[in-house]
């Protein structure tokens, strides 16, 4: 019984310290390297957005279960870095939806035949670059439609959208190349 129970409260603690750290880890590199030539033609955005990719990858391990155990941290997240004034209904629903986008990403994959998940769990980076892609442009566009960016003009609004996007896919490179070599380690 304690086996149970034990089991389920571990993946919900490393998958909330994977994406707490992740969000940390961002601003972190957000602070140290600021490209203010990227930020000037883009907007504000974080260069490297590594709890995208670290979501990703527990959506592949997790599937559909990744949403219980993420949600929590990415709302705590999300409070953390609006703060309680920003931490309004918009933002709630946006920090839920983007939760929810991944899963269904690969669930949408999967119904196209390609299936991230499938060949007893076999990684494909491509195919999770490409999920990765796809649902930062969901994401984004969440986050945009949802206006939890304030008031932007269109050409700004699209650079942003960009410069978020790119933010996404660099998160998910650097957390992808972690990953790799974690395993490597791990076989090696």
């Amino acid at each position: 019984m304690e086996h149970r129970i034990a089991q389920p409260v571990i993946h919900f603690g490393i998958g909330s310290a994977m994406i707490l750290g992740a969000h940390g880890l961002s601003g972190l590199l957000d602070r140290v390297i600021h490209p203010q030539l990227v930020f000037d033609m883009f907007g504000t955005f974080k260069l490297v957005y590594l709890p995208h990719g670290v979501q990703i990858l527990l959506t592949w391990v997790y599937g559909w279960m990744v949403v219980p155990i993420a949600l929590p941290a990415a709302l705590l997240a999300t409070y953390l870095v609006v703060g309680p004034d920003g931490f309004g209904a918009a933002m709630i629903l946006l920090a839920t939806l983007k939760v929810i986008v991944l899963p269904l990403t690969f669930e949408l994959f999967r119904m196209t035949g390609i299936d991230a998940r499938g060949q007893a769990m076999a990684l494909n980076w491509k195919v999770l670059f490409l999920i990765g892609l796809v649902a930062s442009v969901f994401n984004n566009l969440l986050r945009f439609w949802l206006a939890c960016c304030g008031a932007l003009s269109s050409q700004e609004l699209l650079l942003s959208y960009t410069g978020s996007i790119i933010g996404d896919m660099v998160g998910v490179a650097v957390v992808m190349l972690g990953a790799m070599a974690f395993f490597r380690a791990l076989r090696g």
